[in-house]
């Protein structure tokens, strides 16, 4: 649902509940839930829903803060409420499993998971809300379902006693995701965009590919990389990026669904290049219980071997689309740096000596934040308290997104492992694959992405960590491996149509139609979808496993894989390809996703094949016109 235009008193006061929310979630940040977290969290969800409602309209033409809107706050207020006030109540004298719901927790229970409902249709939209009445459906009335679907049933007590009145549902692991570590990720986003660091990247990314075919979609891959590293959202990312690089790609010869789909998957792809990643990498490492650096060592090879093949593909479609050079000012790195492209570079690096050091994750991107600014404060332009005004409440409203998503997600993660499910569904994973671990994966993969659909990457990782990576380390993945797998297919859900935010704004940007820009993403981010396959059967391109010689052969191979696949998508290769010609080098690079004789040889025939075909075309040209 698109935004309000807000204006007037209405828009001051949000900008105040912004503000408080940001003041609030830092104060978090830096001191700890002193109040203890249960309550902390009930206070950062009703500013969190206070903004909701207000800022995100419950249908399109409802342009002004209206009844219904003022209805969910108030509902809002006396759910959390009830959390606030009885605190102590409820942390230090009930017993969880134990009391008995009351009447009027109960009431305000169903309350409380009806205004989630209606909060994330609002902001995620209709698929994130179907997925959690679909589980809260499941855990009721499963029980009448036939095996191996069927359950020991629960009742409606127990669902809100778990969503409600715990720390395992709404205010679970998800939330606490974003009040201790997600917020500051957004922060430090929002530092670089309104100081202006951001144009800079720009800058710097022209100046490196500016004279290059499809430079302008290079440059938008660069310049994309930099910003989602830092912000971790592929929608707001696509929007920073695409608004002053979509037109100049359609400029120079790029079709508008081609433009518009570099720039999704740009922002989303950049959740998986380290150094920084994304706020997601975070929590990979929380749930596998190791540090940051390691999740961001494992992740290197792969992002590697995916803007190989993201940039052979865009520089495929420059030479069949016959894209022409950028018209671009030359910048010198020096008047670059002093755009202010020198507060990236230091903030990054001090962002990374703190992770390096195992700082905490949300406390080091908070230092970085401050950092920036001070660095900004070089410019004479950003040496007022507007600037600091303007990032904390574009921070709060920001916030919204990835709050109300991950207290939905709380909500399924809970019903998931509190009642056992996710251990089913991971069976059920097993049974239906048959012990054969490539039906699993696909099981699996399919899953992730359906749930994804309806989330963001973090509970979208989250929730599918908890029912498939048991499964997968039963059939015999490493659980690194199985983890990285799930985090992959969590951040896909941002370029996978129908419902592709990331895509949205690339296609909205280029005045594009949606779907042919969502498959046009696909194709261009192709490889994303392969890549989890590689390291479950070459964990050596995760640096978990083998010698020096082992990874870099398994990295050759999957390269040369790679490369294949590429021509096989951009459809070229000295010239343009046809159907039969695509099809061969498609099928022989995917053959080679596991490594064997087999696979070798059968590679090698089919690469024979396609460059019989590829030069028998010009050959028989050049035979006919010497025969005439």
């Amino acid at each position: 649902m698109p935004e309000r235009r807000l204006e007037g008193k209405t828009k001051f006061f949000i900008e105040i509940i912004a503000l408080i929310t940001s003041i609030f979630a830092l104060h978090i940040i830096v001191i700890g839930p002193v109040l203890g977290f249960l309550r902390v969290s009930s206070i950062f969800m009703l500013l969190i829903l206070i903004l909701t409602f207000i800022i995100y309209p419950g249908k399109a033409n409802w342009n002004r803060v209206n009844f219904f809107d003022i209805l969910f706050i108030i509902l809002s207020a006396v759910g959390m409420g009830y959390i606030i006030l009885n605190y102590d109540y409820l942390t230090l004298v009930r017993i969880e499993d134990v009391t008995s719901v009351t009447p009027l927790e109960l009431l305000l229970g169903m309350v409380t998971i009806l205004v989630i409902l209606e909060a994330s249709r609002r902001v995620i939209g209709l698929p994130m809300s179907t997925i959690v009445v679909f589980f809260i459906f499941y855990v009721l009335y499963g029980g009448n379902l036939p095996p191996p679907l069927t359950h020991s049933g629960f009742s409606f007590e127990w669902i809100v006693e778990k969503m409600y009145l715990t720390t395992k549902g709404i205010f679970g692991l998800p939330l606490s995701v974003v009040v201790s570590l997600a917020y500051t990720f957004v922060l430090y986003g929002v530092v670089l965009e309104q100081t202006g660091v951001v144009k800079t990247f720009l800058e710097f990314a022209y100046k490196l590919f500016g004279k290059s075919r499809g430079a302008s979609a290079k440059a938008c891959i660069a310049t994309g990389t930099l910003v989602g590293m830092a912000s971790g959202l592929p929608m707001s990312t696509t929007y920073i990026i695409g608004i002053p690089t979509i037109p100049e790609m359609i400029k120079t010869g790029y079709k508008p669904h081609v433009a518009g789909a570099i720039a999704a998957v740009t922002g989303t792809a950049a959740q998986l290049m380290p150094p920084v990643l994304g706020v997601a990498a975070f929590v990979v490492a929380q749930m596998m219980n190791v540090h940051y650096i390691k999740v961001a060592t494992m992740a290197l090879i792969p992002a590697i071997l995916f803007y190989f093949s993201f940039f052979l593909l865009v520089h495929f479609e420059a030479l069949k689309q016959n894209v022409g050079k950028v018209e671009y000012k030359p910048t010198s790195f020096t008047k670059i740096l002093k755009n202010g492209f020198y507060v990236f570079i230091i903030s990054i690096a001090l962002l990374i000596y703190l992770l390096v050091q195992f700082y905490p994750a949300g406390l080091s991107a908070l230092y970085a934040s401050l950092g920036a600014i001070l660095l900004a404060l070089i410019k004479k332009e950003n040496r007022n308290l507007r600037l600091l005004y303007r990032i904390l409440v574009r921070t709060g409203t920001l916030s919204v997104y990835i709050a109300i998503a991950c207290a939905a997600a709380g909500m399924i993660v809970a019903l998931l492992v509190e009642s056992g499910l996710n251990i089913k569904f991971a069976a059920i994973v097993m049974i239906l694959g048959h012990e054969n671990l490539w039906l699993a994966l696909i099981l699996s993969a399919i899953a992730i992405l359906v749930m994804g659909m309806g989330m963001p990457s973090i509970p979208a990782y989250i929730t599918g960590a908890s029912i498939f990576v048991p499964a997968l380390v039963k059939l015999g993945v490493a659980t690194a491996a199985a983890h990285m797998f799930c985090f992959y297919f969590a951040i896909l859900y941002a370029i996978t149509p129908p419902v592709a935010f990331a895509t949205y704004a690339g296609a909205q940007i280029a005045k594009a139609e949606m779907m042919k820009t969502g498959f046009a993403g696909v194709r261009l981010g192709f490889v994303t979808y392969i890549i989890p396959f590689y390291f479950i059967f070459n964990p050596q391109i995760l640096l978990i496993t083998g010698d020096f010689a082992e990874i870099v052969s398994r990295v050759i191979w999957a390269m040369v894989s790679i490369s294949l696949i590429s021509i096989g998508l951009g459809g070229y290769l000295f010239r343009s390809l046809n159907l039969a010609e695509r099809l061969l080098f498609l099928v022989s690079g995917l053959i080679m996703v596991v490594p064997s004789i087999y696979t070798l040889v059968g590679t090698i025939i089919l690469i024979l094949l396609g460059t019989i075909l590829l030069f028998r075309g010009p050959f028989e040209t050049k035979l006919h016109k010497g025969t005439k």
